[in-house]
């Protein structure tokens, strides 16, 4: 089973890279693939981008999970996944290892880790607004997809829209 994820993986892959992103599981994200290492992004810029791109397609994600027919917290949980994967991937990707580390502090600053949020932090979160039950879980998956403004615009960046 292990080989044959893989071959599904490195398969995904080479459609990614002839024809963008590609609707994938959560788990298979964080996995390296062909179009990770053959085209890995270089600048800041093209890092930033690569991984506005990552983000871009949970919202067609999801609604592939909702006609799966799973549930607001298992949602949240695949989008949370995919996000959190490409910050530490995009990390990874950064050449200049102090930028990184500003990186870590501000998140350790933030959020008491210096990888971002957890999803249990991002839970109470919202609990803590008062949003209830499915609710919390859906405000997690709406905001997955959202990256911040500021580092985009230092390096001219534009979200890209995963909207059909």
């Amino acid at each position: 089973m292990h080989a044959f994820r893989r071959l599904l993986l490195a398969l995904a892959a080479l459609l990614l890279v002839w024809s963008g992103p590609v609707p994938v599981r959560a788990g298979d994200v964080a996995q390296p693939t062909a179009a990770d290492t053959v085209q890995q992004p270089q600048t800041n810029a093209e890092i930033r981008q690569w991984y506005n791109d990552r983000v871009a397609v949970i919202p067609l994600l999801d609604r592939q999970w909702q006609r799966q027919g799973l549930g607001a917290e298992e949602r949240a949980r695949r989008a949370y996944e995919i996000r959190h994967e490409a910050r530490i991937q995009a990390r990874a990707y950064m050449q200049n290892k102090q930028e990184v580390a500003v990186l870590r502090a501000r998140d350790r600053e933030k959020y008491g880790n210096p990888d971002g949020p957890t999803f249990d932090q991002l839970v109470a979160q919202n609990r803590g607004q008062g949003l209830d039950g499915d609710a919390a879980y859906e405000a997690i998956v709406g905001s997955a997809n959202r990256t911040d403004a500021g580092y985009n615009g230092k390096y001219g960046v534009k979200p890209a829209s995963a909207s059909p």
